[in-house]
């Protein structure tokens, strides 16, 4: 039941971080999402109400004369809620109404009066059962804050029955004990609403505020902010900056403030913002995750000019003079972090590179030649696909600079041509191999993004979708 009422109130499972700067990612649940969490919720409790176990009541009442009584092995034989509603309460939080709801109840009665002890069973039938709840959702720290606000309730209409053993007298005095199960029922429902909210918070606090999403970054997703619940959706600003895993360094990045569009006709809206991809390509470059290697093995065989000293020979002799027909090995490493622009319909990017450019001696030690200081611009679209990250990129620019030369000078606008040529036939391939596979979307268990779509905006990777929750 509880991870029912969960899913009501944080259906993105946003368990989130400190107030101030602004958000890098932010998510809004419509009214639409929240009809669909109410719908789940009492899917759920329909499902699982009759397997709840009622507790045994004892007590004494007055009938003629002092009673002592036991209500035992009680059982939910029906369950109804065939009007509900939940809304969002502007500034404050959610409110939860239900009218007719109806419950059947079984178990066993047991009466001591004098020396007289009787028994038998009986029936409880609640008709109409009413009430209302209404939840703060709140900030406080890192994570949301659920409170207890307001609660009414009423039994308006319910018959009981008593059957065996002495229940033809019992049942004469049963005004007398409706009487008091109408005063009763409602203040136990409350106060039984007021310890779940209770417990449902104390869950709120234990859950992470970030998550590990490969060997070298995590995400951290606290709130800085206020939830703001107006009276379709609530948005929640969360931090959603990416770091480094060993070192946890702050970026150089500012996060900008945006506002996500209205689109009550989805559940969910994410924004992901600038700072929040910039973010990441600064976490894999402290990680050291933006560097790899290029031999002559790892070029396909169309491509005509090899990675061996002797393919140089024109363009700078002097490598294939000083190291003849030798293998060569490049060196790529990132020498600052990638920046990457959103603009309507498309993303760029620019990454900085240091190539370090070597000849493979027979011993296996490496000789330096030279170091070239390369910036590769790029361009790409991204979409979702079977709950993944998809995306595709093409070559916009090449621009070189030579950094360190021990062979003499280097033709640099040659060697643009090549290694733009390189890229194009060796790198984007693998690039967009990878983008096509695509990166799962993280989301909490059993729930999927139903028809995501994804627009690229200035400054904002805008995401609406409706959500599934089940197996």
């Amino acid at each position: 039941m509880y991870l029912s009422i969960c899913v009501a109130l944080l259906l993105i499972g946003t368990a989130l971080g400190e107030t101030g700067p602004n958000p890098g990612i932010q998510s809004e649940i419509t009214q639409k999402g929240l009809e669909y969490a109410r719908q789940i919720a009492i899917t759920d409790a329909e499902k699982k109400i009759k397997e709840f176990h009622l507790p045994d009541v004892s007590g004494t009442i007055d009938l003629l004369g002092w009673i002592d009584y036991q209500i035992t092995g009680m059982y939910i034989k029906s369950f109804g809620l065939p009007n509900s509603d939940i809304r969002f309460v502007p500034n404050s939080g959610v409110k939860f109404s239900m009218d007719k709801t109806y419950i059947d109840i079984g178990g066993n009665w047991h009466v001591t009066f004098g020396l007289i002890k009787d028994g038998g069973t009986f029936d409880l039938n609640i008709n109409d059962l009413s009430a209302a709840f209404i939840v703060n959702i709140s900030q406080d720290s890192a994570r949301p804050v659920l409170s207890y606000k307001d609660c009414s309730a009423s039994l308006n209409s319910f018959t009981l029955q008593l059957h065996g053993g002495g229940s033809w007298f019992y049942n004469m005095f049963l005004p007398q004990v409706k009487n008091k199960i109408r005063q009763i029922t409602p203040q136990k429902l409350c106060s039984e609403f007021r310890n779940m909210i209770g417990k449902l918070e104390a869950i709120i606090q234990t859950l992470s505020i970030s998550r590990q999403l490969d060997r070298y970054v995590e995400l951290d997703y606290s709130l800085v902010g206020e939830p703001e619940i107006t009276a379709n959706s609530i948005g929640l600003p969360i931090k959603g900056e990416l770091y480094d895993v060993q070192h946890h360094k702050e970026s150089p990045f500012t996060a900008q403030s945006f506002n996500l569009p209205n689109a009550t006709d989805h559940m969910l809206i994410l924004g992901l913002s600038e700072y929040f991809v910039n973010t990441g390509g600064f976490a894999y470059f402290v990680a050291g995750a933006l560097q790899f290697n290029i031999t002559d093995d790892m070029i396909p065989k169309d491509i005509p000019v090899r990675l061996n000293t002797s393919s140089l020979k024109i363009l700078i002799p002097k490598v294939a003079t000083q190291y003849p027909n030798l293998l060569m090995k490049i060196m790529m490493s990132a020498s600052k972090q990638p920046v990457v622009r959103l603009v309507p319909g498309k993303l760029t990017a620019d990454v900085f590179t240091t190539a370090e450019v070597f000849a493979i001696l027979p011993n296996k030690s490496l000789a330096e030649l030279f170091v070239l200081g390369v910036t590769v611009s790029v361009r790409g679209q991204m979409f979702i696909s079977n709950m993944k990250l998809c995306g595709s990129v093409s070559l916009n620019r090449v621009d070189l600079a030579v950094e360190e030369s021990k062979v003499g000078q280097i033709p640099t606008e040659t060697m643009e041509i090549m290694l733009k040529l390189g890229l194009q036939k060796m790198m984007i391939p693998k690039i967009n191999a990878i983008l096509k596979r695509g990166f799962t979307i993280p989301t909490l268990d059993k729930v999927s993004l139903i028809n995501p779509v994804l627009k690229i905006e200035q400054g904002l990777i805008l995401i609406t979708t409706d959500i599934q929750y089940g197996n």
